[in-house]
């Protein structure tokens, strides 16, 4: 069976629809003609979901994955979702230890209230959990699948514990999921800037140098986001054919690590520009040295990634080339726009925390 023909009329739930790898995801299947319902906790309009119009073209449900109450609900209301896709909360150092409880809630309750609800009313649902690289925690390189976790950030925690609980649901239960570790995603449609990558790529757009929150030395393991969709379509498919992986965990990445300073004098050389970064030092509980091995995914789904680093990175520039061209006209629109941004978002989290949302 092709891919087209995997996915075609076929209904799909997103968890994490407006976040960066969901709304690429939500794209993918789109293209290939898949049923798509998508849970969104509130509209977030800087997404590509909502720039894209995507909001248009597949049936949205608003609520909060954690909430057993409306997850039920969902459920009950789409008996013929085939394949669960929980891509939601994406990894944000600051917030995550501003807001720990909501990344446990986020990552680990929503987790198990899905796979419980799908192992008593929809047992035969496909359900890919992404967790991340970051659930190793610090310990020797590369991680493999057969490292244990070790994790202390309370990132790492949450979406270690989710890995764990999309396990056990697969290996004890029966229920049809695995498990995706990747490593650092980038690409176009990713606006969180404090991200290294966007945040270099708009600094030099900015007619800025590029801030580091680190000396530069840190190294990182990557996926560039078009073969980070493929991964998650990739293993729902084996999935599908297989019950010997469900359960499995499997690490994507390119399996190099790459310290922070070359990439961004890299992004620099395909931006044009001339300028050196500065360095900074205001780095907390962060891993200084992650990198993943693939071995079990290349041998087991015999899966290799399309795009290498350079060649999403090049991607990459190039999408936000276009962007800033044609979205703003000088650095000082670009700074107004991104104020702008955040004076809606400070406004959002507070109506959040006086229960106005």
């Amino acid at each position: 069976m092709s891919k087209m023909e995997f996915w075609r009329n076929r209904t799909v739930l997103v968890a994490g629809a407006t976040g960066f790898l969901g709304g690429w995801l939500v794209r993918q299947l789109l293209e290939y003609k898949a049923n798509v319902v998508a849970i969104v906790s509130r509209p977030k309009p800087d997404s590509q979901f909502y720039i894209e119009g995507f909001d248009e073209r597949v049936k949205v449900e608003s609520g909060n994955i954690h909430d057993w109450d409306f997850m039920e609900r969902l459920i009950e209301a789409n008996p013929g979702i085939s394949v669960f896709f929980h891509v939601a909360y994406g990894a944000d150092v600051n917030r995550v230890l501003r807001e720990p409880l909501e990344c446990f809630r986020s990552a680990t309750e929503s987790t198990w209230t899905v796979l419980e609800l799908l192992r008593r009313k929809n047992p035969k649902c496909i359900a890919i959990i992404s967790s991340t690289d970051k659930a190793y925690g610090d310990q020797a390189l590369p991680y493999r699948e057969s490292s244990s976790l070790n994790p202390i950030h309370p990132y790492e925690v949450a979406k270690a514990a989710q890995d764990l609980i999309a396990q056990s649901y697969g290996k004890v239960y029966g229920i049809p999921t695995a498990v995706t570790r990747c490593g650092n995603y980038f690409g176009g449609f990713d606006f969180t800037f404090n991200r290294l990558i966007p945040g270099v790529v708009k600094n030099l757009f900015e007619g800025q140098r590029p801030q580091l929150r680190s000396n530069g030395r840190f190294t990182r393991d990557f996926l560039y986001i078009e073969d980070a969709v493929e991964v998650q379509l990739m293993l729902a498919e084996r999935v599908a054919e297989d019950p010997s992986l469900y359960g499995e965990a499997f690490n994507f990445s390119y399996g190099v690590r790459l310290e922070v300073i070359d990439i961004v004098r890299r992004i620099v050389e395909l931006s044009g520009a001339c300028v050196e970064p500065v360095i900074g030092a205001d780095v907390r509980a962060e891993i200084p040295h992650m990198q993943l091995s693939c071995d079990k995914a290349v041998e087991k789904l015999r899966w290799k990634p399309r795009f290498s680093f350079d060649a999403g990175l090049r991607r990459t520039v190039e999408w936000y080339r276009r962007y800033f061209k044609r979205h703003t006209a000088t650095p000082g629109e670009i700074r107004g726009r991104v104020a702008q941004v955040a004076f809606i978002t400070m406004v959002q989290q507070a109506c959040e925390t006086c229960g106005v949302f």
